[in-house]
């Protein structure tokens, strides 16, 4: 399963703006973002959780994300949130966990270098072995890889007119 998700990375950065980093939360970990055109993405994180509640699991997440405008600005512009349904999968010691998320962020991309941020929050809920609520997210940054026939991530669409 992991050599597929590395696959199906690669095989996305040659066609869609991609982005490779890290995320320090819940999990904590690599972080990957494909954007699909100016307003939308395919993200996928993998790490190690360290919620003493659940014990200790490697988790895979993936989520479809929609980008917006926020009325936050840095350096002259707008920085965008963005929102979208994901699911998880935790594998443990004794028992494989599935459920879903919902995560909310902000992302910043650095004018001067191929380098994004980014800050999110992720409801979500377990659906098996038992029903709960969880809560993941975190900071994390990502070395931008130049991108195939995409459309740039929503910053970076009217940036100049935003500048006001």
């Amino acid at each position: 399963m992991r050599r597929t998700a590395i696959i199906i990375m690669v095989l996305t950065s040659f066609v869609f703006a991609a982005e490779l980093g890290i995320i320090l939360g819940e999990p904590t970990g690599i972080s990957f973002r494909s954007w699909n055109g100016s307003e939308s993405a395919i993200d996928i994180q993998a790490g190690w959780s360290f919620n003493t509640k659940n014990n200790d699991h490697f988790d895979l997440h993936g989520a479809y994300l929609f980008g917006r405008k926020s009325d936050i600005r840095i350096e002259g512009y707008r920085l965008p949130w963005y929102y979208g349904p994901g699911g998880r999968v935790k594998f443990g010691e004794d028992e494989i966990v599935l459920g879903f998320k919902f995560p909310f962020g902000l992302y910043y991309k650095f004018r001067t270098a191929p380098f994004s941020a980014f800050f999110e929050i992720a409801p979500g809920m377990n659906i098996t072995p038992s029903t709960d609520f969880d809560i993941m997210g975190g900071l994390g940054f990502r070395y931008i890889f130049s991108s195939g026939n995409s459309q740039p991530p929503p910053e970076e669409k009217n940036a100049k007119r935003d500048r006001r």
